[in-house]
């Protein structure tokens, strides 16, 4: 006995819908994936924008003027986002290798924010050994 077509495409329907589910969720997966993975200190990955929004909200963020960062000292800049409690943090931290921005050690406690710092023109990643992170939003 034939089924009536209606009950095949129902079928149909629930097949595709369960099949792009799967899809989107195993793309959103990678996706996370990529992020995370480009956002591990010292990775090699190029840092763009949307890998940086990508994980924004589950970091610590601050808003501050594009004046008030470009050309700041980052030992200024990690005190003043909150993200090291004092200068001497900073320092300390920097020596021991630990004071990463956009995923690069710095090495050196002149080092001054540049133009090409500022990732898409909108936003710096301050990291504090491997698990302490700022998203540096720039207005």
């Amino acid at each position: 006995m034939k089924r009536p077509d209606y009950v095949n495409n129902s079928v149909q329907r629930q097949l595709a819908e369960e099949v792009t589910r799967l899809f989107m969720a195993m793309r959103g997966f990678w996706e996370a994936l990529k992020a995370t993975e480009a956002l591990r200190p010292g990775a090699e990955t190029q840092l763009d924008a949307e890998a940086i929004e990508g994980i924004a909200e589950d970091i610590p963020s601050c808003s501050l003027a594009y004046e008030r960062v470009l050309n700041a000292s980052l030992v200024d800049l990690s005190v003043s986002t909150g993200l090291l409690a004092s200068k001497s943090a900073a320092r300390r931290l920097l020596k021991q290798g630990g004071l990463y921005l956009n995923n690069r050690r710095i090495d050196s406690d002149g080092k001054i924010i540049e133009a090409s710092d500022i990732v898409d023109g909108k936003l710096l990643l301050l990291s504090a050994g491997k698990k302490n992170k700022m998203v540096v939003r720039i207005s």
